[in-house]
């Protein structure tokens, strides 16, 4: 009987060791799956890397993030993390397309179908055309698309960011009518540009930087593409010989942040983890500088915050995207 009491004693202990240990566990257990839902080289790719090699810098998880890049339409890999198992290691990081792909009905899924994590890094974007192309203002691009419709190729992923900036400057020309065509995100539209295949684009300050640029902030001399305005409220640093819509004379002010989303019903110690890590992120050096250097606002938004900047962002923006179905 005591030999008994004494195996009872040590397997009750064992459990109890179990138990505890299992308890006490943390997350993230394993790495995290971070889906961008674009090509490699986009305004959403650079934001995500960043992110992740603040997160590398400030030691804020002790597990990696890893990156997917899902290319073709943003609503693919939208879908892929929407429809993931919610464990907490699965998060999507898009930004206005989310709403203008469900405004305008080329998605039946929109932004309250995730769970909001945070909100960083607003950008603006530039009307852009190849150097070739004989257009040196925004003038004569909208004066081009009003005197003969349709004949300007617009490159987008339509229902996206850069399908809605297009309608906005098309809209401040009573007549003018640009020619949207299905080409993807910025790495894709920069590509279609510059091969010839699309006549005018929007890319982000971040993009345009990176494909007009040198590392020492020098002009490429081997860009094919040029810019013609800014989006932004003011000028962009990268480039600050480039005028804003509004200061010639065109009411369009289009910027947009970018948003870190997880499955419904993700175990919320996950969600304020990974945002922690995210604001933690902001404030290293790493992703400071990129900010300055490519014309991001700072700051991050969570909670019950990010929740109004959404519903505020969708009223705002829902009219627009009804107009990107018409089109």
């Amino acid at each position: 009987m005591l030999r008994f009491r004494q195996l009872l004693s040590v397997t009750a202990a064992a459990l109890l060791i179990v138990t505890a240990g299992t308890a006490q566990a943390e997350w993230p257990e394993k790495p995290i799956k971070l889906i961008v839902p674009f090509k490699a080289g986009g305004s959403s790719d650079q934001m995500g890397r960043v992110v992740q090699a603040g997160i590398k810098e400030s030691e804020a998880l002790s597990q990696p993030v890893t990156i997917v890049n899902v290319g073709g339409h943003y609503s693919i890999g939208a879908r892929r993390v929407m429809e993931a198992k919610p464990d907490g290691y699965n998060f999507l990081l898009i930004h206005l397309a989310l709403m203008g792909g469900q405004g305008s009905g080329a998605l039946d899924f929109g932004w309250k179908d995730f769970a909001p994590v945070a909100s960083v890094g607003e950008f603006c974007l530039m009307p852009m055309v190849r150097k070739d192309s004989g257009i040196d203002s925004l003038e004569q691009l909208l004066t081009q698309a009003k005197d003969k419709p349709d004949s300007l190729i617009f490159g987008a992923n339509l229902g996206a960011i850069n399908h809605m900036g297009g309608l906005m400057l098309q809209e401040t020309t009573p007549g003018a009518k640009f020619r949207f065509v299905q080409i993807g995100g910025g790495t894709a539209n920069y590509t279609a540009l510059t091969g010839a295949q699309t006549a005018v684009t929007v890319l982000s300050g971040a993009e345009v930087t990176k494909f007009t640029l040198l590392p020492d902030g020098s002009e490429n001399p081997d860009s094919q593409i040029k810019p013609l305005a800014y989006t932004g409220s003011e000028r962009f640093s990268g480039l600050p010989d480039i005028a804003t819509t509004q200061e010639l004379g065109y009411d369009v002010n289009f910027c947009i942040k970018s948003w870190f989303f997880a499955p419904k019903d993700t175990p919320q110690e996950a969600m304020d983890g990974f945002a922690a890590a995210i604001e933690k992120a902001t404030q290293t050096d790493t992703y400071q500088d990129y900010l300055i250097k490519n014309g991001f606002a700072n700051g991050i938004v969570t909670g019950d915050e990010m929740l109004e900047e959404l519903q505020a962002t969708w009223d705002r923006i829902e009219p627009i995207a009804k107009l990107a179905a018409q089109k």
